[in-house]
């Protein structure tokens, strides 16, 4: 069920990209800009995201970490708020990763039709998502790029489009694959 309510949020975080990829212009660049910065925006992504990590975490946490990971997966993205600089772009990131690692996970435990290239695509955008990550101001160049020329908008714009659409094929053939069996 969190994977099937995970994938319906990156279809829209995805849609949302590709809209705003896709009207970048000038005009609105610095909103553009600010955006990457949102800190409120980077929380909402950043504490769902450390609290969905938690389960991943406890089977390779040592005994005396296990009683401290829920505890640390709220108060970490909170002080994160005051002190990392892009949270927006961090934490969509963050959220990215988690996504492509429990997608590529839910479409082999329920067999779903090319799964195969759909891996491939998933562990593209995790590592894509890594890189977002590490260097968070990508996402305020490529909106930039995206505002001055054509060919970013349409590139930007066409892969989270891509995005989108196999998260929601993704949900679709899971929800399918509950009501046949």
């Amino acid at each position: 069920m969190i994977l099937l309510i995970e994938l319906l949020f990156g279809a829209a975080t995805a849609g949302v990209l590709t809209w705003l990829f896709f009207t970048a212009s000038e005009k609105n660049i610095a909103a553009l800009e600010k955006l990457c910065r949102n800190r409120i925006a980077g929380i909402a992504y950043a504490l769902p995201a450390a609290l969905l990590c938690v389960p991943l975490a406890i089977p390779v946490s040592p005994d005396f970490l296990i009683l401290w990971l829920y505890p640390l997966a709220v108060v970490l993205p909170v002080l994160c708020y005051f002190h990392i600089d892009h949270y927006a772009a961090r934490g969509v990131s963050f959220f990215l990763i988690l996504l492509a690692y429990d997608a590529i996970h839910g479409v082999f435990e329920n067999h779903i039709p090319g799964a195969g290239v759909i891996t491939i695509i998933l562990l593209s955008s995790g590592i894509a998502a890594i890189w977002l990550s590490a260097v968070p101001c990508t996402l305020r160049d490529i909106f930039r790029k995206a505002a001055a020329g054509k060919y970013w908008k349409y590139a930007a714009s066409a892969a989270a489009a891509v995005m989108s659409l196999l998260y929601l094929y993704i949900f679709i053939m899971m929800i399918i694959g509950v009501f046949v069996k």
